[in-house]
């Protein structure tokens, strides 16, 4: 699984007020249960929703309410705020910054796009060149160049949510989850709010504390269930792979890295993704534990999320050719089974063209993910079988190319 790019594109919603419908009601420092109670408020105080986030005790919103001639801010439910619907029709009506998760989702050729003009010309072209940065996997470098003019914008909700987002590109959640938080005080957004839940998600979850820096990564895991010296044994293999990968698909040299190893469980709660995943890139690599000591599998599962990271700094693919060339780069082949399916379901005219199979695959239930994967891997066999180590090269510094290698493997596919 992977990811796609970070679009810009400016936008501020107005607040508005609404009134509390239960009483006695905590306003708590955090969208959790057991967080600090900074207030009681009563049914039908004036609040004013700042942002939606959702939390341990289900979507909440960050209010500001005058009690006793003082401004508090807050948590409190959804469902004890009466007049949210206008708030959310707002919200979800509302221009954003396209940001995802997975790398199919993204249409090829696809590049930053600036939004409304700014009075600020500088700001404008910082964060555009911020954006770009996102989009060839270099969230560092695209953090270090929104810092110094934010420190002289403080309140401007583009620069707070870009600064985010490369914050946890970066591996920063915490530093991410503070930007975030501040954009949507600002300037309420859907999309963002779902990458501040991802933020605090990951922040909640995620246990692997311990870090190894290798050559082309930064090796994070979790002590618990992967010992130091099973660590140090990973980090030359990460680096073997990348090599390897890259000579087949060639991987641009930038910024290392992030990959993270987690327990299975750890994994799910931190990503959110399906329960047959087993591996992901949003730009960084996470894995899951699939296996009780590091092997061949781990070893094939990163490079499997290797491919998607060095794809993702190549350009814009569709996700049949992310996750064929992933499985077929990371040793996989197709089953006697897979293929009988997949020649099957092609002469009974049931298979998906490789056109209609490039957005994202992470909600795919297990029976339909199970057929686009051996569909991709497929098409992945007929790629090298036909066009050779070459032309994967050519068609990857090509993407013109795409549509007519896309018609021929799939006619390919159905003979």
């Amino acid at each position: 699984m992977g990811r796609f790019p970070v679009l810009l594109s400016a936008t501020v919603a107005a607040l508005s007020a609404h009134t509390i419908s239960e009483d006695r009601l905590p306003l708590r420092e955090a969208c959790e249960a057991s967080a600090r109670v900074l207030g009681e408020l009563r049914r039908g105080d004036a609040v004013e929703i700042r942002f939606a986030l959702s939390g341990e005790i289900g979507t909440c919103y960050k209010v500001s309410v005058i009690s006793s001639g003082k401004t508090l801010s807050g948590y409190v439910p959804a469902t004890a705020v009466d007049g949210r619907d206008q708030f959310e029709r707002g919200r979800l009506s509302a221009a954003a910054l396209d940001v995802s998760g997975s790398a199919g989702e993204s249409a090829p050729g696809r590049r930053p796009s600036p939004g409304p003009a700014t009075p600020n010309p500088d700001l404008q072209a910082t964060a555009l060149k911020a954006s770009r940065l996102l989009n060839e996997n270099q969230p560092q470098l695209a953090l270090e160049t929104v810092e110094p003019l934010l420190r002289k914008s403080p309140n401007d909700p583009n620069l707070l949510a870009l600064a985010g987002i490369a914050a946890l590109q970066s591996d920063r959640p915490r530093e991410a989850i503070d930007h975030l938080r501040r954009s949507l005080e600002l300037a309420p957004n859907a999309k963002i709010e779902r990458i501040l839940d991802k933020a605090v998600r990951e922040a909640q979850a995620d246990q692997s504390a311990r870090k190894l820096v290798g050559i082309r990564f930064n090796f994070r895991y979790d002590d618990k269930q992967v010992t130091g010296e099973q660590a140090r044994l990973l980090v030359p293999i990460l680096d073997a792979e990348y090599l390897r990968v890259s000579q087949y698909i060639g991987c641009e040299a930038g910024e290392r890295i992030t990959a993270i190893i987690q327990s299975q469980s750890d994994y799910l709660r931190t990503t959110g993704a399906a329960e047959w995943s087993g591996g992901q890139f949003d730009g960084r690599i996470r894995v899951a534990m699939i296996e009780p000591q590091p092997g061949d599998r781990t070893r094939r599962a990163f490079a499997h999320e290797i491919v998607h990271a060095c794809l993702a700094r190549t350009g814009n693919w569709p996700a049949w050719l992310h996750e064929g060339l992933a499985q077929k780069l990371s040793g996989e082949t197709l089953t006697a089974a897979d293929r009988a399916q997949v020649r099957k379901l092609a002469q009974a005219g049931e298979l998906p063209s490789l056109a209609t199979m490039g957005q994202a695959w992470s909600r795919l239930s297990s029976r339909h993910a199970q057929i686009a994967y051996a569909a991709a891997l497929a098409a992945a066999d007929l790629l090298f079988e036909h066009y050779g180590s070459a032309g994967v090269r050519s068609l990857l510094q090509s993407p013109g190319m795409l549509p007519q290698i896309t018609a021929d493997l799939d006619s390919r596919l159905r003979q």
